[in-house]
């Protein structure tokens, strides 16, 4: 029951939301202590980086070294591995309030660390020291330089000591790692830290919310039947395997390990009611963990991290049940191995039957055609030997193609963050029918959302979350409303992440009805600006040389037409040698696309050096229709335009030679623009509309006469409503927040018009709409 007054119903929308099939997603939030513990950590670093000439790789992998140690000797004093404060305290101790001995300092307390208890490197040194206790594990055994921290940098690591590290998430390695890399080299290997919560959207539906059901449902059995249940559970869990094939520090396994170690500490309580005599020693072990990781460093980090999380665990559960393993010496930390992903066989790595329940998941690394090195061009011929045309695939792509060939034929299954590039334009085609070829669903995605995380410097991507599976109980589609991810159970997800059919839309060269206009590319001046000119170069160009006006045309790209700037070109179609001989400014700029041309590495623009005085395109009909290529994606219709010969337009849109009213209406309408949200490509997070992508497929309607009769007349009503609103540029309104009701009311009437073409019943949304045109696109397509 909702108990609240009725002005406060807009803020309760979620308790109606199972009344449309949509459930609300819980999501963990960031702990603020890692963001506090990443700021700390970054002071350190920046004052390192400042005092000590650190340029090198090796420099690098150094202070990488040197800052998991003290991270590791932080956690650990706070955490029972050494003695409360003992790590902070030796240092406030014994080193000089200066600083100059904490390089010394350190250096013996990390060879200390590295040593058995009967080691000959413990005798004859100070209690302070040997006091500390045997690591093992790997993270001290090898001699690396201590950077110079002087007294700031020990008063910044003694503040280091006041925060209480067992409140961290060992995941917070992995945001420190990404802190230390330098800005160029994150950026070529594609890494992006991935926060808690967006995790949780990962392993939540993958296999979390199974056994948390499977756990409930056990609840409601009776007493006296319910601790085989449990015990059933508790067996599937701990034959579970979770793999990370691009697993970098390891944050997707650490959260994965912690979240199935809560569990199964519920599970343990709830069997111990029924069965107090039942011995609780965790059946998880850090084994059932796989990870690839190219970087050799990061594998450390990983299986540091991993331990870390056991750690932690270990604690909880001595609290809970009286008893856990011993801390230390450190023991080996999951199956993480070092190597290129893309190269090794994942079986190999990680070992699977196809009755085993194994789960892929992580954050593969995100690179498109033009950020990629020559080694991972190579890795993606491999990885994709046998397709014809890569075109614009990602370098993420790699991942899921490898991951639905381990998947197949096998209870395995797959969820990954990628970008959302994936599910939008040409790469669909390319990526997806080969992946559902071998017998795979999606069975849950998360649509386009804008990346956050808890690191220093947030990653700035789009990106889009998708699971597969060959043999998917249900269905599940989750859908951002209000703020709130909501779950919504489907039929289908289509590969562009909506609800309907898996078919791919396929580029085309011509539209996809006959007797649709065709649409074309403006005209591309590769000029080097010569033939271009702004208001004052033709003013100027004019008073010298008055009789080039009928030579000089409005040129509109795609910025000119949106926000109504002023822009002009020579157009010199037709003009005889005497004519631009008669006008030396002119003949002078036509000479200078000549040099420009003949200079060009491009041989077509060579070419195009023997007609210097035209554009390279010469596309300018009596009339047509102006389709801007790229477009805000806060923009709910893109703007359309009428325009004749004397306005050229670039290559920056499309035209349609001719273009009628009712194209106009058509393309105009939501219906469109909503097609348009999901086939196109994105430059940025901007539509990118496109002839072979969005307009050619585009299933089209049959209409009557009259039909066609009453979409032209309400799109003529568009276009006088706009004429009302002279001063205001398209950009101004187009922009939701600024659109006039008027224009907007003319709009939605012709939404409806559109729709109805499609079927008499009125359209839910905009994914009822994309169900619909996705399975008329089906049906001609398979015509």
């Amino acid at each position: 029951m909702l108990d609240i007054e009725l002005e406060e119903l807009h803020s309760n929308y979620g308790f109606f939301l199972p009344l449309v099939g949509l459930e609300k997603a819980i999501v963990s939030s960031e702990n603020p202590a890692d963001v506090k513990a990443a700021e700390k950590m970054g002071k350190l670093f920046d004052l390192i980086r400042t005092q000590n000439d650190l340029n090198l790789p090796e420099d690098i992998h150094a202070l990488n070294v040197f800052l998991t140690r003290l991270l590791f000797c932080l956690f650990a004093e706070d955490t029972g591995i050494f003695g409360k404060g003992q790590f902070t305290s030796a240092i406030q101790s014994y080193t000089e309030e200066d600083g100059r001995d904490l390089d010394a300092f350190l250096d013996q307390l990390f060879a200390v660390l590295n040593s058995e208890p009967s080691s000959a490197k413990r005798q004859n040194l100070p209690v302070h020291l040997t006091a500390f206790p045997y690591v093992n594990g790997g993270l001290f055994s090898s001699d690396q330089p201590i950077p110079e921290l002087g007294k700031k940098g020990r008063r910044i690591l003694l503040e280091c000591g006041t925060m209480d590290w067992s409140e961290i998430n060992p995941d917070i390695f992995g945001s420190m790692f990404q802190a230390v890399i330098d800005v160029e080299q994150r950026s070529r290997l594609g890494q992006h830290y991935t926060s808690y919560s967006n995790i949780m959207k990962v392993i939540q539906p993958l296999f979390l919310d199974s056994l948390q059901a499977e756990l409930d449902k056990q609840l409601q059995v009776a007493a006296n039947k319910r601790a085989r249940g449990l015990q059933a559970l508790l067996v599937r869990m701990g034959q579970i395997k979770v793999f990370d094939p691009a697993c970098g520090s390891g944050n997707f396994l650490i959260v994965a390990y912690k979240e199935l170690r809560k569990l199964e500490m519920a599970v343990i309580k709830a069997l111990e009611e029924v069965d107090p005599q039942g011995f609780a020693m965790s059946g998880l072990h850090l084994s059932q963990f796989y990870g690839i990781e190219i970087d050799d460093f990061a594998c450390e980090i990983a299986r540091l991290s991993l331990w870390l999380a056991e750690h932690q665990l270990n604690s909880q559960w001595q609290q809970e049940f009286g008893f856990a393993p011993p801390a230390l010496p450190l023991r080996d930390s999951g199956n993480i191995h070092s190597g290129n992903s893309l190269r090794l066989d994942w079986n190999l790595v990680c070992p699977k039957g196809p009755e085993e329940e194994v789960y892929i998941i992580g954050n593969p690394p995100f690179l498109g055609t033009l950020g990629r090195s020559d080694e991972q061009r190579t890795d993606m011929q491999e990885v994709f030997s046998g397709f014809k045309s890569l075109g614009t695939l990602d370098f993420v792509a790699c991942w899921f193609w490898k991951g639905a060939q381990y998947i197949k034929n096998s209870r395995a299954e797959l969820a990954l963050v990628s970008t959302n590039s994936i599910c939008q334009g040409e790469q669909v085609a390319t990526l997806w029918p080969p992946i559902f070829s071998l017998g795979l669903k999606i069975h849950f995605a998360y649509p386009t959302f804008s990346w956050s995380n808890n690191a220093r410097d947030k990653a700035a991507v789009h990106v889009v979350i998708v699971g597969l599976s060959s043999c998917p109980i249900k269905r599940n589609l989750y859908q951002n409303i209000e703020g709130d991810w909501h779950c919504k159970q489907v039929e289908n997800i289509s590969p562009y992440l909506v609800e309907g059919t898996i078919a791919a839309v396929i580029p085309r060269s011509k539209p996809l009805i006959a007797n649709v206009s065709p649409l074309l590319f403006g005209n591309k001046p590769t000029d080097g600006g010569h033939l271009l000119l702004n208001r004052i170069e033709r003013e100027q160009l004019l008073e010298k040389e008055p009789q080039a006006e009928r030579w000089i045309k409005r040129v509109l790209g795609a910025d000119e037409f949106l926000n109504g700037r002023e822009r002009w070109c020579l157009w010199l179609v037709g003009i005889s040698e005497e004519e631009l001989a008669s006008m030396p400014l002119v003949e002078r700029r036509v000479q200078l696309v000549a040099s420009t041309r003949i200079k060009s590495p491009d041989k077509g623009a060579q070419k195009l050096a023997e007609r210097p005085h035209q554009f390279r395109d010469l596309n300018n009909p009596d009339n047509y229709i102006l389709v801007p290529s790229v477009s805000s994606e806060r923009r709910t219709y893109v703007p359309l335009g009428f325009f004749n010969a004397d306005v050229i337009s670039t290559n920056l849109n499309y035209i349609i030679p001719n273009g009628t009213m009712y194209e106009f209406g058509i393309l105009s309408s939501l219906l469109h623009n909503d097609w348009m949200r999901l086939v196109a490509g994105r430059l940025e997070s901007r539509y990118r509309y496109s002839s072979s992508v969005v307009y050619n497929p585009f299933p089209w309607p049959e209409v009557t006469d009259a039909q066609r009769q009453e979409i032209e007349r309400l799109a003529e009503e568009v276009l006088l409503t706009r004429a009302e609103f002279l001063g205001r540029t398209l950009a101004e309104l187009y922009d939701p927040n600024k659109m006039p009701a008027a224009l907007l009311a003319a709009h939605q009437a012709l939404d409806r018009a559109v729709d109805r073409l499609y079927r008499d019943r009125p359209f839910k949304d905009a994914a009822d709409r994309l169900s619909c045109l996705l399975a008329r696109y089906e049906a001609l397509v398979g015509n």
